[in-house]
Order: C-alpha cells, then structure tokens, then sequence
C-alpha cells in the first residue's frame, strides 16, 4: 500500500468516526436527518359508511318513543239538502216550439158523477216528437180516470173530447212558451193553468222534479192533478204537518218544505201564506191519496 492511500484510509476513518459520534449525541424523540425537510403525517384509515337514503323513515329505537300515527281529519257531517225547484237532469228537451197545437185525436168514456167537465188534450207542434204526443194522451186520461183522484168526491167527472169545444185544454208546452205564458217572476221551469188552458211545461214533463226522487210517473200524474184543480178553482196550499201527504195543490215542483218553498216565494206571492215552520211533506200527486185503486 502506498503512502497516499493509507492516508486517504485514515482520513476515511476519522472523518466516519466523528459522524457517528454526532449521531449518537442527538436528543431522545428528534427527527432522522432524512425527514428534516417536512412535517411527519400521520397516516389516517377510512371507514365507508352506507347512508340510508333521504326519503327512508328513520327506523325509531327500543329507548324512544314511537312517533305517533299521522291524524285522520274527522269527516265533517254532511246536511242532506232539501230539495229545491232546479230542473233535474235527464232527457234534452227543445227550448222553442211553433207556438201552435194540434188536438191529439181521441176521446174517453165519461168517468165519475156529477158534473162533467169535457177536455182536448194538446201538443205544441215543433216541441216534442210525434211518438211522444199519444203517450202525453193516455198519462193524462189515466190521471183523471185515477179512483184517487179529483172524481173521488163523487160530485165532478171527466170525459175527453177531440172536436167539440172543451171546458178545459191540456196542453204539452215547449219551455220558451211556457215560460213567456207562466211568467218569468220565478226563474225556473214550471207548468200553469191560464184563461181556461193547462199548460204543461216539456221540460218538467220529461225530467220531472227533484221532490219527487225520480218518480217521474208520480210526478206526471201530480202535474196533471194539480192544474186541473186550478182549473177547478183550488188555489195553493202548505203542508199541513210533518212528515204528511203534501196536499195536491201544494207547490210540489219548487219544494215538498214549507221553509224552503216560503224563501222561493217570499219575492212572488203565489195566493197563500207559507209558514216557515219546519214542517216536511211526502210528495203526492194524488187529491184523495188515501182512497184505495
């Protein structure tokens, strides 16, 4: 070995001795020399955790109570409204006629005693077709011959006449002519008697009313009853008591309820007094209801 390199060993040596020894002497918990440059982080675990979706009910624990059970709003009681004089609703029925009738050709036997009232029956032409024109024929000749109705007194009769001038004309009327003839003090639909002529109103005739509950074949033989006894010199009545036959010439088409018929009226006087007094009737189309067929 050569000078040279021996000292470059020696060198060597002492220079790795005094470097451990420096090492050595470092204070306990100091950083290695090699992470001097940067801060230590600590390293972190993650944990994925399932969130249950938004919308999902929380599911409640065995130490808090059950929510309560979402309230039912309580029904509120229903009142059922007395029936009124509104047009039900049912079969189109034509506004307009041609202002003129035609005899329905036909007549009957006498039926009841006394004295007998002769009558044509009529339809107005344009307002109902013709099929409907006989049917309207026979209702009304049923009506009268009926054993409960205004023949029951035995002291009036009935006989249907086609050419011979009759006592009293029965007439099928389109709404617009009945109306321009009844008058328009009431604004519904609604049948009269005037200057010796019935005048029943299509519309009523073929959707009837609303207190008679769908009886349209009640209501029918009410309508006929009721303007033959205006032609017979009846004039309007009340009902007399709750929960009573309403009497014939009680206003049935508007109300079967005194209150409710006495408010339809209060503006337009119709020749009685209606007391609000609660009372209700059962409808009716007959004068002598209890007289048994």
């Amino acid at each position: 070995m050569t000078v040279g390199r021996i000292f470059i060993f020696v060198f060597a040596s002492m220079l790795a001795g005094v470097m451990i020894g420096m090492l050595g002497n470092l204070p306990p918990g100091e950083p290695a020399l090699e992470n001097v440059a940067g801060p230590r982080v600590p390293s972190v675990a993650t944990v994925s955790v399932r969130q249950a979706p938004s919308s999902a009910a929380p599911v409640p624990s065995s130490s808090s109570p059950s929510p309560a059970p979402p309230s039912t709003p309580t029904p509120v009681a229903r009142v059922k409204p007395r029936p009124g004089p509104e047009l039900p609703p049912g079969q189109a029925v034509r506004a307009e006629g041609e202002g003129w009738w035609r005899t329905v050709a036909g007549t009957t036997a006498q039926v009841g005693g006394g004295r007998v009232h002769t009558y044509s029956v009529e339809v107005e032409q344009g307002a109902v077709l013709p099929a409907e024109q006989r049917r309207f024929a026979e209702v009304v000749d049923r009506t009268l011959a009926d054993p409960r109705g205004w023949t029951a007194s035995g002291d009036l009769g009935f006989r249907r006449v086609d050419v011979e001038e009759p006592d009293v004309r029965i007439r099928l009327t389109a709404t617009g002519t009945a109306r321009s003839i009844c008058g328009f003090q009431l604004p519904y639909d609604t049948s009269c008697y005037a200057g010796g002529v019935v005048y029943v109103s299509a519309p009523r005739w073929f959707r009837g009313a609303e207190s008679f509950a769908g009886d349209l074949a009640g209501y029918r033989q009410y309508v006929v009853n009721h303007e033959i006894g205006h032609f017979l010199g009846r004039g309007h009545e009340p009902c007399p008591a709750d929960g009573a036959p309403a009497p014939v010439m009680m206003q049935q088409t508007f109300s079967v309820s005194n209150d409710r018929l006495a408010e339809i009226t209060a503006a337009t006087p119709q020749g009685v007094h209606v007391p609000r007094d609660g009372n209700t009737c059962v409808p009716n189309p007959w004068p002598t209801a209890a007289v048994t067929r």
